[in-house]
């Protein structure tokens, strides 16, 4: 397996899995001169470039087996010298003279490449220079192939570097935006110009200057240029599914199945899914359904724009977008919330209309490494996301609700009141609080009149909370790789939550409580509603779970649950220590 393997060189002389996309070569010909593909990380964006160099180079040998290999060997073929510059690599430094240093080290490095010295007083200049003179030694237009264009300035944004150095993001995107521009005036000593990134930066020079670059990120032609098919997975990784089907017990097809629902799912048409090659090659590796994902690279950045944008687990999950947002979400510190996880790959396309998409998240793998990310942010950094998941799932697994119960209980202990204040008293309830205290605060409306009107703005407070709640079950049960869907509509309405778990169906129904000594008519109401509207009889042998939370407690005040027609109470109490905090659920045997 090619782990972390990025040269395409050393993969094809070890003879490694390659899955051939040099099909797409020759499609990127046929583009207009300067080209544009933005996707995740991780999603083999440098051994394509790799790959490019070595086919824009000549270097036959290597392609042996390959769809180009009769093309290279044809007379239309003409070698070209390339330029191949790797940003991320450059990205390293709290000083903008640390930023100009390393991009003169990669520059030097292709200049001794084509043997020509590499001189000027700024990378810009020094740049242009390299073009010209690659250009005038070999008489022919140079290959110009830049991966993660946008390195240096996604380094800056949010970090650390940024805060010791509050000037260094607007210093290094000015920077590099002088940098790119050198691209436009080179155009009559360049061939074609393939740059990759993760995102579109409008104000780095290479989008605003040339006008002419053609951006196949949405491109149905080129959707699986990077990332791995069904069809490749299947037939490149053939001889590591059967090895791996019996290291776990399966037969191809059940072991295909959970591949595909924990691993497929990203899409850059909205149409094809793909596979992140990363995450693919570490299974095929270690043959355990584990979250790669998380692996591929720091989600610090990440984490603390969820928690300084006050994120839930499933604040976007469905969000209908234009095709024009898609295109042009915007710059990576300034477009809205679900435009910046859409650029990071922690949301993708599915298509909806014509011109209309949705975002989802891609499998389960990232939707897990998410809802860790958020329950993180709202506990304390002593409660262990992982020890949780692995635990809840085995009460999932034997239908143990109690300990379920226990998990949560425990777990919500650990959110910190300030963010129990953010989220139910959002500024929107607060405003819709104050509107109507101000139309009934009259002197002339009787006690029964303001009372009416206290008990509004308490059911607008009790179903926010309510609903930041469902959200931290659902990143809880998202963890433990249960398959959510909240809010279902069902015939008499929306029930909370419907969560799968291998064989068994759980229905969930949240309700607010002001404590806990409303917490038995809370949960009753819950389970009432449930029979009452029908939730759940569309699936076979559901587990009903009814939930009450208090107010005053932040925590499940009340649990009541029914299988196979028999309902049993849960107790919750408060544990002993640490001054009677704490919380502990357990089965009290009554049946109804």
């Amino acid at each position: 397996m090619p782990l972390g393997m990025s040269t395409f060189e050393v993969l094809r002389r070890k003879d490694l899995v390659y899955v051939d996309k040099t099909e797409y070569f020759l499609d990127l010909q046929k583009e207009p001169q300067f080209i544009f593909c933005a996707r995740p990380r991780r999603f083999g964006k440098s051994l394509t470039l790799s790959a490019l160099d070595a086919f824009c180079s000549g270097r036959e040998e290597l392609f042996r087996g390959l769809t180009v290999e009769s093309y290279m060997r044809s007379p239309d073929f003409v070698a070209r010298p390339v330029i191949r510059l790797d940003m991320s690599v450059v990205a390293y430094g709290d000083t903008i003279a640390s930023l100009a240093e390393n991009v003169m080290v990669i520059l030097g490095e292709n200049a001794a490449r084509h043997n020509v010295s590499l001189h000027g007083s700024s990378i810009a200049i020094a740049f242009y220079n390299l073009i010209s003179d690659v250009y005038n030694s070999t008489g022919k237009e140079v290959v110009l192939l830049i991966d993660e264009y946008d390195a240096p300035v996604i380094d800056a944004i949010g970090s650390t570097k940024e805060i010791s150095n509050p000037g260094l993001l607007s210093a290094r995107r000015s920077a590099m935006q002088d940098f790119y521009w050198t691209i436009k005036s080179s155009e009559a000593r360049i061939e074609m110009a393939f740059i990759t990134g993760i995102t579109k930066f409008s104000r780095m020079g290479v989008f605003s200057k040339l006008n002419n670059l053609t951006d196949i990120s949405l491109s149905s032609k080129f959707s699986s240029f990077m990332g791995y098919t069904q069809e490749e997975l299947e037939t490149c990784f053939a001889p590591f599914i059967t090895s791996t089907a019996l290291e776990l017990g399966m037969s191809n097809d059940r072991l295909l199945r959970k591949i595909r629902n924990y691993y497929n799912g990203f899409s850059f048409d909205g149409k094809q899914k793909l596979y992140n090659p990363y995450s693919i090659n570490h299974f095929f590796k270690d043959m355990e359904f584990l979250n790669y994902w998380t692996e591929s690279g720091s989600d610090s950045f990440i984490r603390k724009f969820l928690m300084d944008n006050s994120i839930t687990a499933d604040e976007f999950q469905g969000k209908h977008v234009s095709s024009t947002f898609v295109r042009a979400p915007g710059e990576i510190d300034t477009t809205p919330a679900h435009g910046f996880l859409y650029q990071a790959g922690y949301l993708t396309l599915r298509k909806r209309g014509k011109k209309d998409y949705a975002l989802i998240f891609p499998n389960l793998e990232v939707r897990e490494n998410f809802a860790r990310l958020f329950l993180q942010n709202v506990t304390y950094e002593s409660v262990g996301i992982d020890d949780v998941a692995k635990e809840l799932s085995r009460c999932l697994a034997s239908c143990d609700v109690p300990g379920m119960v226990d998990i949560f209980c425990r777990l919500f202990f650990g959110i910190c009141h300030k963010d129990h204040k953010g989220v139910i008293r959002s500024s929107v309830i607060s405003l819709i609080k104050k509107i109507i205290r101000r139309i009934t605060g009259s002197d002339s409306l009787d006690e029964s009149e303001r009372n009416k009107s206290e008990e509004l703005v308490e059911t607008l407070e009790n179903s926010k909370g309510e609903g930041f709640y469902r959200s931290l079950l659902q990143a809880c049960l998202w963890t433990a790789g249960a398959k959510v869907t909240p809010e279902k509509r069902e015939n008499l309405g929306d029930l909370d939550l419907e969560a799968y778990y291998g064989h068994l169906t759980y229905i969930f129904e949240l309700k607010m409580a002001k404590n806990a000594s409303g917490a038995n008519v809370a949960v009753r109401n819950g389970m009432k509603q449930i029979h009452e509207r029908g939730y759940g009889l569309a699936s076979k042998d559901p587990i009903f779970v009814s939930l009450a939370f208090g107010k005053a407690e932040k925590n499940i005040v009340g649990c009541i649950f029914e299988k196979d027609g028999k309902e049993t109470a849960v107790e919750i109490k408060r544990k002993a220590g640490r001054g009677g905090r704490g919380w502990h659920a357990a089965d009290t045997g009554n049946e109804n």
